[in-house]
């Protein structure tokens, strides 16, 4: 059971369909594992469906229907009533949310991490059309993230072990907001396994420590890069 959910606001902007891209990702990860959002979800879509059914509907002609059969016609093309052939589906990685495996069709063990420090691995999975960075970050048993400062929003989901701030502490299935308000953020996973999280950054972050702020340039250009 998450402890941890996106607003009301956000859950309702993702019923609409008016997120970008990168956050309705992350709240479609929580909601597979939290079955609060899930029903807030149901009732929300349930409520835009009666207010769109109060919506006049205008009739169409059957004159469309006919015009559009005989363009077809016209253009040689006919129904196919055949069956194709379909081959089997490889069955989908049981460690991956629904929403997540076209991106990690092998599951996380199939996943190529890129070491960023000692006990910190990422791997990009895609970029939103905002500028947004979309990507896994493994942080080993005991392992630490530097200090750091947002400069955009960053959106986390804990996919697997846990990790800790100043602020609480978080496991599997937990949404997390985090912005420019938040300083000197310093996630510290759990002593028992590594932490693996979805992760949804707007802008570069920027590291506060004296030898980590050397890293910044490097963390600018890896998050702008294709």
């Amino acid at each position: 059971m998450s402890n941890h959910h996106p607003s009301a606001d956000r859950l309702s902007c993702f019923a609409a369909g008016s997120l970008p891209m990168n956050q309705a990702l992350c709240i479609s990860v929580h909601a597979e594992h939290c079955p609060q959002c899930r029903r807030e979800l149901q009732r929300l879509e349930l409520l835009g469906a009666e207010l769109f059914s109060a919506v006049a509907v205008q009739r169409r002609s059957d004159n469309l229907k006919t015009a559009l059969m005989a363009k077809l016609d016209t253009l040689g093309l006919e129904a196919d009533t055949g069956s194709p052939a379909t081959e089997p589906k490889p069955a989908a990685p049981a460690n991956v949310p629904r929403s997540l495996r076209k991106l990690l069709p092998d599951g996380l063990q199939g996943v190529h991490w890129k070491r960023l420090s000692p006990a910190i691995y990422a791997a990009k999975l895609c970029t939103d059309v905002n500028g947004a960075k979309v990507e896994l970050l493994k942080i080993k048993a005991g392992g630490q993230v530097a200090s750091h400062n947002h400069s955009g929003e960053e959106i986390t989901v804990v996919l697997a072990g846990s990790f800790s701030d100043a602020d609480g502490v978080y496991r599997r299935g937990d949404i997390i907001f985090r912005d420019r308000e938040h300083k000197h953020h310093r996630p510290i996973a759990s002593q028992d396994a590594d932490c693996i999280c979805l992760t949804s950054v707007a802008a570069p972050i920027q590291f506060t420590g004296f030898f980590a702020r050397l890293l910044n340039p490097l963390i600018r250009r890896s998050h702008y890069s294709s």
